[in-house]
């Protein structure tokens, strides 16, 4: 069922199915991930062999968000603009409507995307060295993803507001404090904790499991399927502007930006 997906890497432990962002070095998120991600939670609706997912990152990092490259030569793409933007309400919707918990094992830095990623999950458990942030503002972008949604649901719209208007990252550990995530581990001890959460679920009354996961995101569908498409598209929107790919660029040649509000 997953062996055809190239960035995406699916194991088994028992009735657990763990899915691994693979995308060297930092498991960004270029199109064919995005299209991967777009289609692999309604796979997993339909695993029969499964019925806890753990949603982890390769190497060092859990996602660090968009490719920059990729970003880079979408300025001056409309089509691959376009074709970026029309997945991300396909995430939201598949991961919201999948009544099969998720649990995100944080294994490194969670930003932009991967930050949405890891917060559409259930259960959040990350070694205390990550780091999580929404910066799509640094790069010219509304947080258009999925971030301005879960973001304000989990941590009020005080806190939410200051860190995605300014893009500032949390430590696990604060995040944690905050209620962001569930818990913040040191990283010798992150396998053990997510194997014991993902084992209590596995052994728990899956089916009650599951409807209390639909009760408790129907609420949170609801919100997405009105808004999901109107925050993409004023994503879209910053997306094409010029300060966009200034920032694009800044970041890449490793300057400081110069926004000129177009």
């Amino acid at each position: 069922m997953y062996g055809d997906y190239r960035h995406m890497v699916a194991s088994r432990r028992g009735r657990i199915l763990t899915l691994t962002l693979d995308n060297p070095p930092l498991n960004a998120v270029n199109r064919a991930l995005h299209d991967e991600l777009s289609t692999v939670f309604q796979d997993v609706a339909r695993d029969d062999g499964c019925d806890v997912v753990v949603l982890t990152g390769a190497g060092k990092a859990f996602s660090a968000g968009a490719d920059l490259e990729e970003m880079k030569r979408a300025t001056e793409d409309a089509a691959l603009r376009s074709a970026l933007m029309s997945r991300a309400p396909h995430i939201v919707h598949a991961m919201l409507s999948l009544d099969k918990p998720v649990i995100a094992r944080l294994n490194g830095h969670a930003m932009g995307l991967g930050a949405t990623l890891a917060l559409l999950c259930d259960v959040v458990i990350a070694a205390d060295t990550a780091r999580i942030a929404d910066p799509h503002v640094g790069i010219g972008l509304s947080a258009g993803d999925g971030g301005a949604l879960i973001w304000p649901r989990l941590i009020g719209y005080a806190r939410a507001r200051h860190h995605l208007l300014t893009g500032e990252p949390l430590t696990a550990t604060e995040a944690a404090a905050i209620g962001l995530i569930q818990k913040a581990v040191p990283p010798e001890s992150l396998d053990e904790a997510v194997n014991a959460y993902a084992d209590r679920l596995s052994g728990g009354a899956i089916l009650a499991i599951r409807a209390t996961k639909r009760s408790i995101n129907m609420a949170l569908g609801r919100d997405a399927v009105a808004s999901a498409e109107a925050h993409i598209g004023l994503e879209a929107l910053t997306m094409a502007s010029n300060d966009h790919r200034e920032a694009v660029m800044a970041f890449l040649e490793k300057r400081a930006p110069v926004f000129t509000r177009t």
